[in-house]
C-alpha cells in the first residue's frame, strides 16, 4: 500500500501529465491492475512504473506542444527520463529489505526443522511442493509460510 506522500506524488504527476480522471484510472488499471491509488495491492514498484508511464505521456505532450513544460523546481517531471531510469533493477529499497528479512527467517525456520531431525532434503521437498515451479517474487513468501506450518505441526507432534 502506498503512503499518503506517495499518493500525493502520483496525483501531482497526473495533473502535470494532463490526464483526466478516466484516463488516470485506465492507466492505473493498465499498469498496476488497480482502479484506485489507495488500493492495498499497489506497491512501490507499481508507483515507479506509473510515474514512468506518466512521464512518457508528459514529455510526449510537451514535444507536441499540447502541454507546456513546467519550470517549477517542485515539478514531478523536471528532467526527461528521470522516472524511467530511476529503478532499472525493478526492485525498491523496501523490496530489498523484505527479501533479506524473509531469507533470514527462512534460514531460521530451516534450522529449527533440522534441530527436530528434518534435514535439507525435507526442506527442499517442502519448497518444491509449496512453490510448484513459480518464478515470481512471492515464491519465497509461500515457502516461508509452508515452513512455518510444517514447523508448528512438527513441534506439536514432538512431546516437550
Amino acid at each position: 500500500m502506498l503512503s499518503r506522500a506517495q499518493i500525493i506524488l502520483l496525483q501531482k504527476a497526473k495533473r502535470e501529465a494532463g490526464l483526466d480522471d478516466s484516463d488516470y484510472r485506465d492507466a492505473l488499471q493498465a499498469v498496476a491492475g488497480v482502479r484506485s491509488s489507495k488500493d492495498a495491492a499497489l506497491s512501490d514498484r507499481d508507483l515507479d512504473l506509473l510515474l514512468s508511464y506518466f512521464e512518457a505521456i508528459y514529455w510526449r505532450a510537451v514535444d507536441t506542444g499540447t502541454v507546456q513544460r513546467s519550470g517549477s523546481p517542485t515539478a514531478v517531471f523536471r528532467q526527461r527520463g528521470f522516472w524511467a531510469s530511476r529503478n532499472p533493477s525493478q526492485q525498491t529499497s523496501r523490496d530489498r529489505f523484505l527479501k533479506t528479512s524473509i531469507e533470514e527467517e527462512v534460514s531460521s525456520l530451516e534450522s529449527a526443522l533440522a534441530a527436530l531431525g528434518f534435514g535439507a532434503d525435507y526442506c527442499e521437498a517442502i519448497r518444491a511442493r509449496a512453490v510448484e515451479g513459480r518464478r515470481d517474487p512471492r515464491s519465497q513468501l509461500i515457502y516461508r509460510a509452508a515452513l512455518r506450518r510444517t514447523l508448528a505441526s512438527k513441534q506439536k507432534a514432538v512431546p516437550a
